[in-house]
């Protein structure tokens, strides 16, 4: 009875190694992006505020509004619009490179060791225009925010 108990115990455990070892397959499908496209309304308030722009993109968010992503003057640029086209906020992504001269003029004066690592231009409708610049100022990493003119504004 011991034998035939450790036969039994034997074939189980090996059989159990035989179906690991197998290789399942897995098929794999490639998902391709549905194009989005934003109602009337809202690409003709993008129309009349962006003029002459070709290689719009856009995306709608969890809360109903709609992202457009844009290159304008090769700054990359997106614009959102609520589901009536009302126009909401653009953000404008700079360099170091491509920063108004006000702006980096005010951040080589107040921080003369800093690095510029990027920065926005940020517009909405319930506030003025701004610019927001992280920088590397001895060591440590820091958001500025400036307005138009290149004031400081924290």
């Amino acid at each position: 009875m011991k034998k035939l108990t450790l036969i039994f115990c034997a074939v189980l455990f090996t059989s159990g190694i035989t179906f690991a070892q197998q290789k399942k397959s897995v098929k794999k499908t490639k998902v391709v992006a549905k194009k989005v496209e934003a109602p009337a309304t809202v690409k003709s308030s993008f129309d009349q505020n962006f003029a002459g722009t070709t290689d719009a993109k856009w995306t709608k968010t969890s809360a109903g509004h709609w992202n457009v992503s844009f290159t304008k003057e090769n700054i990359k640029t997106v614009a959102a619009y609520d589901a009536d086209g009302k126009w909401i906020s653009t953000k404008s992504a700079y360099d170091a490179q491509t920063l108004p001269e006000s702006v980096a003029g005010t951040l080589k004066t107040k921080y003369p060791a800093a690095t510029i690592k990027d920065g926005w231009k940020i517009e909405r409708a319930d506030v003025a225009a701004y610019y927001k610049v992280n920088i590397q100022d001895n060591g440590a990493d820091k958001a500025v925010l400036l307005n138009e003119a290149g004031t400081v504004t924290e």
